[in-house]
């Protein structure tokens, strides 16, 4: 019983966890605190972001170029003793300085975006192949610079050679001493440029390699392939010398169907976007006449230049019932009739006209 209660115990079952869900940096697999989301895109969900060899060549370009900061700073610090700090060491130092600062940035900011989850901006910009190729290539130039400088300097010096041919000899036997010494700290400030160089040039080679590495992948992934269209017919499985009788065949298809509209103008045949007809057609209705009077019941609407059959019933002409009688003297038999059976005669007739 023991035995089965220690098994199932909270602490046995912790340990285990925390086994199972323990970090490995030799596999390269996920961290703790990415296990929720395995679908995030990241160069650190399976590898990390700087490998080992461009970690341990990122220590050593930093190394170097600091011992190259310090040999170079007390090369400067005698000459700012005796006489003033030179162009060329100035200009060394400030290479020497940048260098130190982009080789720290391009190796602290993927370390603290693995571990931490900071700087995303950064990491996602040195993500790219192309932009730490570029990087990388201005490091390497700087150092180049930089060990040239250096070099000529500390073995082309006069004084370096012979204590007397320095320009600045007059200054006393005290400063001739100290030649010695400040050349040998210009040659091993030069030295160590060199290899801070070397490790900067192992670096590109690296990103180099990298960098073709990943364009030849992406050179040979598939081109994009169109889906099937309605048909059955899709561009995957049209031969090379059958396209074009395809695509024929289909624009003769929409031109018929657009010629058929009668909306649709002529310059527009071709555009594959204009208005189509629909293929479902209607009963046309009647207009429903809302005139009280009965405008245009039956007669639609009239012609230009004429009255509406409103406006001409409602318009009575005073003089039309004695043109009638002067035209016709029948009409005053009729009149008369009417007159004895009370019944006054109807409107005048016009010519097109229902009598209502």
């Amino acid at each position: 019983m023991e035995k089965i209660k220690s098994a199932f115990s909270s602490s046995n079952a912790t340990t285990k966890l925390s086994k199972a869900f323990r970090l490995k940096s030799e596999d390269g697999v996920l961290r703790r605190s990415q296990m929720g989301n395995p679908f995030v895109d990241g160069p650190e969900l399976e590898q990390p972001s700087l490998s080992k060899s461009h970690l341990f060549i990122h220590i050593g370009a930093i190394f170097f170029t600091f011992l190259s900061i310090c040999t170079m700073g007390a090369v400067a610090g005698f000459q700012a003793k005796w006489f003033k700090i030179s162009g060329g060491t100035g200009f060394v130092l400030f290479i020497l300085i940048m260098s130190f600062i982009l080789t720290a940035t391009l190796m602290i900011v993927p370390i603290v975006y693995d571990r931490w989850d900071k700087l995303k901006r950064a990491a996602q910009f040195l993500a790219q192949s192309r932009s730490t190729l570029i990087l990388h290539a201005f490091g390497t130039l700087l150092m180049l610079f930089a060990a040239f400088i250096v070099t000529i300097s500390a073995w082309t010096a006069k004084g370096c050679k012979k204590a007397d041919d320095d320009p600045h000899a007059d200054l006393g036997d005290d400063y001739k001493n100290s030649l010695n010494d400040w050349c040998t700290t210009k040659k091993a400030s030069a030295v160590f440029t060199w290899l801070s160089f070397a490790a900067w040039a192992a670096l590109l080679v690296l990103v180099a390699i990298k960098f073709r590495r990943e364009k030849k992948l992406s050179h040979n992934e598939p081109s994009f392939i169109p889906p099937p269209e309605s048909n059955g017919v899709s561009y995957s499985n049209i031969l090379s010398h059958d396209e074009e009788h395809f695509v024929e065949n289909k624009l003769e298809r929409q031109d018929s169907e657009l010629a058929e509209d009668r909306y649709v103008p002529e310059n527009n045949l071709q555009n594959p976007f204009s208005y189509k007809q629909p293929t479902t057609t209607h009963a046309q209705m009647d207009r429903p006449s809302i005139d009280a009077y009965g405008a245009f019941d039956g007669d639609g609407m009239p012609k230009a230049g004429e009255h509406s059959r409103t406006m001409q019933m409602a318009y009575t002409d005073p003089y039309a019932h004695l043109r009638q009688q002067l035209i016709n003297p029948s009409s005053n038999t009729t009149h008369s009739t009417y007159a004895g059976n009370s019944i006054p005669p109807g409107p005048p007739a016009y010519a097109g006209y229902r009598q209502h």
